[in-house]
């Protein structure tokens, strides 16, 4: 039988068929143990290229759900997904979004104006005006969400909220294709702190429980401040790893 996806412009193919993998799973159409059906029937099922089922497989083994044995195929471990996410980064590039293994999902958005505490927090002028992009972050539709994440952008990059790949890609990268805008610096802030009562029942925890909050600055010519992401995690649910190497002097 072939399974036939809806092909959305804003989900690339692999992620769909990874989708249905999931929720077969989950529901119990294979259980702990059980092999998931080799390549060439995924291929059948899902009319899709071996590359394609090769990276549906692969997201799933990166989350957790299966193993791949070479020679023996794919085994079921898990039926949820670990809530656990790990961003590793080697690069300014990496620095600047999240893997392109999560996705925002907007819950509302709207204009806000800084009052004294979200000046304190933003490091902006008291008053500025903002437009305020509210969502939560995830691995997959299954998985517990990894964070909040608030998106403060100035007014005149508002649109970038109605783009089709805004939940995918990084907001300072669909306001420099859309407005030619650049980053000429960055800044990161992390801190600990309690988990503000108003984000407790969104993340599924409890008001005061132990998080962590990463506050991104984005900066652009004559040192506008045009972007800042707040994103708050709740403990164990987000780990940040960064590598460093030391660098040899030239020879002189």
């Amino acid at each position: 039988m072939t399974t036939k996806i809806q092909k959305s412009p804003k989900t690339s193919r692999y992620r769909q068929i990874a989708t249905e993998l999931q929720k077969d799973i989950r529901l119990g159409s294979y259980a702990v143990g059980d092999m998931l059906p080799i390549e060439t029937e995924l291929m059948a099922r899902f009319a899709a290229s071996r590359q394609t089922v090769r990276e549906a497989l692969r997201l799933i083994t990166e989350q957790g759900l299966i193993v791949r044995r070479a020679g023996f195929g794919s085994v079921v471990i898990a039926v949820e997904p670990p809530v656990l996410f790990t961003h590793s980064v080697t690069s300014l590039t990496e620095w600047l979004r999240y893997s392109n293994e999560t996705y925002r999902e907007v819950v509302r958005s709207g204009d806000v104006v800084a009052d004294h505490k979200l000046a304190a927090l933003l490091k902006c002028e008291l008053g500025k005006s903002w437009f305020l992009i509210e969502s939560t972050r995830r691995s997959d539709e299954f998985a517990a969400p990894l964070g909040w994440t608030e998106i403060y952008v100035l007014r005149k990059f508002a649109a970038v909220v109605d783009r089709r790949d805004h939940g995918r890609t990084p907001v300072h990268e669909q306001i420099a294709k859309m407005f030619g805008q650049t980053i000429e610096y960055a800044k990161l802030e992390v801190f600990a702190r309690g988990m503000p009562a108003k984000l407790a029942k969104q993340l599924q925890v409890k008001a005061g429980s132990p998080a962590l909050t990463m506050v991104r600055r984005y900066y652009g010519l004559k040192d506008e401040l045009f972007e800042v992401t707040v994103t708050t995690h709740p403990e164990g649910r987000y780990t940040y790893s960064m590598d460093m190497q030391r660098s040899l002097r030239p020879k002189i």
